[in-house]
């Protein structure tokens, strides 16, 4: 009866050490939207558009792009459609882009938060290098959160 309950037990720590090995390279691949942008990990995404979304009823909210790559397809957060058309940029499927920013794991899934949107000649920034929205419902979004800095009211 020892050996089973030792085979046991080693099964289970042997399956435990795989799924955490699992898990830590998925993690390695793109860092948890927790840790925060950082410029120094950015990548350019080059491909076409396969879909628009242009209100995303899931996190981070706002415009989707479906960018398919030689890797496969990325979701991106481009931010505010509004603000892009604002800068004379469309996106539809069938363009090809490039995309300067940086992908982030938000639980099972992955997001690709947009820096710089690039479609021909025409490029647009979407964020700041730190990855702060430059988009006005952004800026607003961050005034909010900002603690107060006092003085007379």
């Amino acid at each position: 009866m020892k050996p089973l309950i030792r085979t046991s037990i080693r099964s289970s720590w042997l399956a435990a050490a795989v799924f955490l090995s699992i898990t830590a390279s998925a993690q390695q691949q793109w860092p948890s939207l927790h840790a925060g942008y950082d410029p120094t990990r950015e990548i350019n995404l080059v491909g076409t558009v396969s879909a628009v979304v242009a209100n995303s009823k899931t996190g981070p909210l706002g415009a989707h792009v479906i960018v398919q790559t030689s890797a496969g397809p990325v979701d991106v957060h481009v931010g505010s459609t509004k603000f892009l058309e604002l800068n004379n940029l469309s996106l539809a499927s069938g363009d090809n882009v490039r995309v300067i920013g940086e992908g982030f794991s938000v639980g099972p899934d992955s997001v690709f938060l947009a820096r710089i949107v690039q479609k021909g000649t025409k490029a647009v920034a979407v964020r700041s290098p730190k990855g702060m929205p430059l988009w006005p419902a952004g800026a607003r979004a961050l005034a909010a959160k900002a603690p107060s800095q006092g003085g007379a009211q």
